[in-house]
């Protein structure tokens, strides 16, 4: 767990668990590396327990001749719940922390009560396998040393080193989950197994090999099925379904992480919604937790943010010679007396000049649009489904438009008129380019 670390933190509360956790790592590491408490007060608590434990904090610092720091941090209620929210933001706390002072060690006093507990907690709300592996020991720069000695191990060291600690009183409240099912459930348990928590620690030790090697080939066959896309991830839905549900359910876990950063809020019921999209119409969305969503794109499976409206202007007018930016473009537009057709790029088009009624105008697309085919006038929306153009990438597409209509989809489609011929005198060359 400390292997060339030579600054570690202490996530400090100055209950039993952190303050055996610096006696033992004292007793261990003394001289060889330098310890660092930190107390990090979430103020939703009533002050006088919090006073009480900052002055504990300071009396240990000052015992065992270590640093110290006090961090005070804001915890809004959000959807995800008080304790959820503290302790994300308690974890963010201490990694900002350690960045700053170099310490490559956070060093946590979770137990194996607590390891049990979220073993359970995981287990009601449906978490998986993933969730099922409970508290890991190491997910760095966070280790546990004490995540396999049992609570009443803890108070009888304390007790015989006459070590004080503070309580919190919160943990007796029963409307919290985890201390219902640390004082409700698990006794029940007890009562059938005296040994349940070495039956289930052994179980999460299975849980932990078995994980290991199917990530192992989950994370080889991710670097051929998962593509970047714009600001997300897509799959393809054949490739996903070919391989056996255990590795297709972790690919779509590592889609999230990849992109989200953790699972929290994720559940077992978002990764079957996400694979119930193979049997879905195409352009089927589906919102998940932290303002996620996927969604199926024909064959595919597409995962990203769902992002707030733009505040660009609706449309702009592009003037010959002026260049333009809009969207994730720069676009400009020339006159030219000669254009070879053959070497027209991809990201250009030409109109014969005289035969277009500006003003040119740039546009998003609107419910409605209508394009110039050789056989009449076509819907765009059909035009776009034609063309396999995703659904979610829709919104993004650039119009170039004068007074009769749309002339051109940038990149997409041209509309049939406005063609150059030989004798065409003043050439239109319109071009784009990506902004990055």
């Amino acid at each position: 767990m400390f292997k060339g670390a030579k600054k570690i933190i202490i996530g400090f509360s100055s209950g039993p668990d952190s303050v055996c956790l610096l006696d033992v790592l004292n007793a261990i590491y003394r001289k060889k590396k330098e310890l660092v408490l930190v107390y990090i007060n979430h103020g939703i608590r009533p002050k006088k327990f919090l006073k009480s434990e900052e002055e504990l904090t300071r009396y240990y610092a000052n015992l065992y001749q270590c640093d110290y720091k006090i961090i005070k941090v804001n915890v809004p209620k959000t959807k995800k719940g008080i304790e959820a929210e503290a302790r994300e933001r308690r974890y963010r706390a201490l990694i900002n922390y350690a960045n700053s002072i170099s310490a490559n060690r956070i060093a946590l006093g979770h137990n194996l009560d607590d390891r049990i507990e979220t073993f359970f907690m995981n287990l009601i709300r449906g978490s998986g396998t993933l969730g099922l592996k409970s508290i890991p020991p190491v997910r760095l720069p966070f280790v546990r040393p004490l995540i396999d000695v049992r609570k009443v191990e803890i108070l009888n060291y304390l007790k015989m080193k006459k070590l004080k600690f503070s309580e919190d009183f919160t943990n007796l409240n029963t409307d919290i989950r985890r201390n219902y099912i640390r004082h409700k459930i698990i006794p029940q348990f007890l009562k059938l197994n005296p040994k349940i928590y070495e039956t289930i620690k052994r179980d999460i030790e299975l849980l932990y090999a078995d994980e290991e090697f199917l990530q192992g080939v989950a994370n080889e066959v991710y670097k051929n099925l998962v593509k970047k896309k714009g600001n997300g991830l897509t799959i393809d839905l054949n490739r996903l379904f070919y391989y056996n549900k255990a590795i297709g359910n972790r690919l779509i876990m590592k889609m999230l992480m990849e992109l989200k950063g953790d699972l929290t809020g994720i559940e077992s019921k978002h990764i079957e919604m996400i694979r119930g999209l193979g049997y879905k119409v195409s352009g089927k969305f589906l919102n998940l937790p932290g303002g996620m969503y996927a969604q199926k794109i024909y064959d595919k499976v597409f995962m990203g943010f769902v992002e707030r409206k733009s505040n660009n202007k609706p449309e702009v007018q592009l003037k010959v010679g002026n260049p333009v930016e809009f969207g994730k473009f720069v676009i400009q537009a020339e006159l030219v007396k000669k254009f070879d057709l053959k070497k027209k790029a991809e990201n250009s088009e030409v109109f014969d000049y005289s035969q277009l009624c500006p003003p040119l105008i740039l546009r998003k697309r609107k419910t409605g649009d209508i394009v110039r085919i050789k056989n009449g006038v076509k819907k765009l929306k059909e035009i776009l489904n034609e063309k396999k153009i995703p659904v979610n990438e829709r919104d993004d597409l650039i119009l170039l438009c004068d007074r009769e209509g749309i002339l051109w989809v940038l990149g997409v489609y041209r509309a049939y008129r406005a063609f150059i011929e030989k004798d065409t005198e003043d050439i239109l060359k319109v071009q784009y380019e990506d902004i990055n």
